[in-house]
C-alpha cells in the first residue's frame, strides 16, 4: 500500500509542477505576444485564464489545476499498481 501512496504523491506533484510551469510560460508568451483574452477550460472547470484590458493584463490559475494534479497522481498510482502486480512483488 505504501508504494501506491508514494506513487500517488509523486505523480500529483509532478503534474502540478508541470501545469503551473506551463501556465507561467503561457502567460509570459501571451503577454509578450500581445494576445487577446482567453481561458483554458473543460466545461465549467477552468485551468488557466489570461485577461487583457486597456489598463491591465492578468493571469490566473483556476480550480482545475489541483484536480488535474490529483488525476495525474491517481493515474501514476494505477500504473505503479499494475506494474507491481505484473512483477509479483
Amino acid at each position: 500500500m505504501r508504494p501506491l501512496v508514494i506513487a500517488f504523491l509523486l505523480g500529483s506533484l509532478a503534474v502540478a509542477i508541470t501545469l503551473f510551469t506551463a501556465g507561467f510560460v503561457l502567460g509570459i508568451v501571451a503577454q509578450n505576444g500581445g494576445w487577446s483574452s482567453f481561458r483554458i477550460a473543460a466545461g465549467p472547470l477552468v485551468f488557466f485564464t489570461f485577461e487583457r484590458t486597456s489598463r491591465l493584463t492578468s493571469t490566473a490559475f483556476g480550480s482545475g489545476l489541483p484536480l488535474a494534479a490529483v488525476a495525474g497522481g491517481v493515474l501514476n498510482a494505477l500504473g505503479a499498481g499494475f506494474l507491481r502486480g505484473r512483477r509479483g512483488y
